[in-house]
């Protein structure tokens, strides 16, 4: 049997104030954005009259982001 690293201990799995859980949220999707070649999009509602017509309009995105 192949072990790589250690065994979480229980100490760490102590939980986090939510402060500190969304601190570090906010830094890793920071550190995210960074390194996403997409940019994030604003805000908008796609309005289709068919399922086909929106999944047309989707495969014709080049920004995985909009889906």
């Amino acid at each position: 049997m192949k072990i790589v690293g250690t065994r979480c201990t229980s100490e760490d799995l102590t939980p986090i104030l939510p402060e500190e859980a969304l601190r570090r949220a906010t830094i890793l999707q920071a550190q995210a954005d960074l390194i996403n070649p997409y940019p994030r999009p604003r805000g908008f509602v796609f309005k289709a009259k068919t399922r086909e017509d929106y999944e047309r309009w989707r495969k014709a995105q080049a920004n995985p982001r909009l889906w």
